[in-house]
């Protein structure tokens, strides 16, 4: 009786390991690209991270370590490589002193705009609120945003 972890004549451990290592390096290409985008809002190289998924599973190893070079190398933030984001919107909070909330069909489009605040370079907006996540010089950080101006302080 063979025991079942050795090659057989057909070569069916050595397939079973084969698509075992091709699913594991899809999966992990794919996972870092999906947390590049969540965490820039960009894919790496512009590559979305079902095809980075695909690419690991592919390629191996090779299509993996592509995927960690993309995400390594891709520009976040102002560059040459990552076009202005769209303008902010219409109403600024800051520039009466507050009181701007969109309506459900009104607001604009989740992305990351000028920091209404002028601390930042750009800040991300999430379609109902400004969140603390900012970016300047292409470096991401996290800052909250003060209070409007001419707000009363809590308290």
């Amino acid at each position: 009786m063979e025991l079942a972890l050795t090659l057989n004549s057909n070569g069916t451990l050595f397939t079973v390991v084969a698509l075992a290592l091709a699913v594991l390096f899809g999966v992990m290409s794919g996972v870092r690209a999906s947390m590049f985008r969540r965490q820039f809002g960009r894919n790496p190289w512009g590559i979305h991270p079902n095809v980075w998924l695909a690419i690991g599973f592919v390629f191996g190893i090779i299509g993996m370590c592509l995927a960690f070079l993309a995400c390594a190398t891709t520009r976040v933030g102002a560059g040459p490589l990552a076009p202005p984001p769209p303008r902010p919107p219409a109403t600024n909070p800051y520039a009466a002193g507050g009181g701007w909330a969109p309506g459900p069909a009104e607001g604009p489009p989740a992305g990351w705009y000028p920091d209404p605040s002028q601390r930042h370079e750009y800040r991300f907006f999430n379609g109902h609120d400004w969140t603390a996540d900012v970016v300047d010089s292409g470096l991401h950080s996290s800052e909250p945003l003060p209070a409007p101006p001419g707000s009363a302080a809590p308290g």
